[in-house]
């Protein structure tokens, strides 16, 4: 039976609105979609500094509760790449495939700014007690580390994003069994291109999209391209997987 249940995952920062076009666009093309109001986002934020597990633990739980046990797939943008790559890890018995796009958590980022970025924190200390100084000094230190998100979160958010992006998922990418969309941005700044890349190479059931002219906000500027690139790759995997059961290999 061709699975047409899809849960979307917007990025950091962003709300349930931000997704609602794909949503549309897949509805068209006869999906069923769920975008889950994330904690901290279009949900109230959680009590205690979430980590990506439990984010993974919410989504799970939302799905049940729409679908029971309905096969679906998984979208995720940026952040919500993050969630879907650590859903996979724990073999969610439901899960038919998931797509990522520009998803966080693979880059380590790079190693000269991080080493910039600490000597300059450290540097910022000695001008707490200058609180002009120090607000400005802040501003200047988010802008080269381009850690944005970090800046505008507040309150527990900022423990969480803390959480969330000192995970590496590089080594959990190798352990995802189910097939694997990948929708990339040639001229992504934010997650490099080299991360789709890598996934291409280290998951065997994969598939890579790329837009040449499109970087970090490819779901929210082409949302029909996408929906229209996610449901022929669904059909394609729904085929291979009628016609070979189980224990299929798909070569890529």
């Amino acid at each position: 039976m061709f699975v047409k249940n899809i849960v979307l995952l917007h990025g950091w920062g962003a709300l349930v609105e931000k997704l609602k076009p794909l949503g549309k666009s897949l509805e068209k093309l006869g999906w069923k979609v769920l975008i889950p109001k994330l904690p901290g986002f279009d949900a109230p934020a959680p009590q205690i500094a979430w980590e990506l597990v439990n984010y993974s633990d919410y989504i799970f739980e939302q799905v049940r509760k729409k679908w029971g046990k309905k096969k679906y797939y998984i979208f995720g943008h940026s952040f919500g790449g993050r969630i879907a790559i650590k859903l996979a890890k724990e073999n969610s018995p439901n899960l038919a495939g998931v797509v990522l796009c520009a998803t966080g958590g693979l880059s380590r980022g790079n190693p000269f700014k991080r080493v910039i970025f600490f000597v300059l924190a450290k540097i910022g200390k000695i001008f707490l007690f200058f609180m002009p100084f120090a607000k400005a000094w802040k501003k200047f230190l988010y802008k080269i580390a381009c850690e944005h998100d970090y800046e505008k979160s507040q309150g527990i958010m900022r423990n969480v994003f803390k959480k969330i992006i000192s995970e590496n998922l590089k080594p959990l990418i190798q352990s995802i069994e189910v097939p694997v969309l990948t929708l990339w941005g040639e001229n992504d700044v934010v997650t490099p291109f080299t991360d789709a890349l890598f996934i291409k190479k280290t998951i065997s059931k994969s598939k890579l999209v790329s837009f040449q002219n499109d970087g970090h906000k490819l779901p929210y500027e082409k949302p029909r391209e996408l929906a229209k690139e996610i449901d022929k790759w669904a059909i394609k995997e729904n085929r291979v997987s009628s016609s070979s059961g189980p224990s299929r290999k798909k070569k890529t």
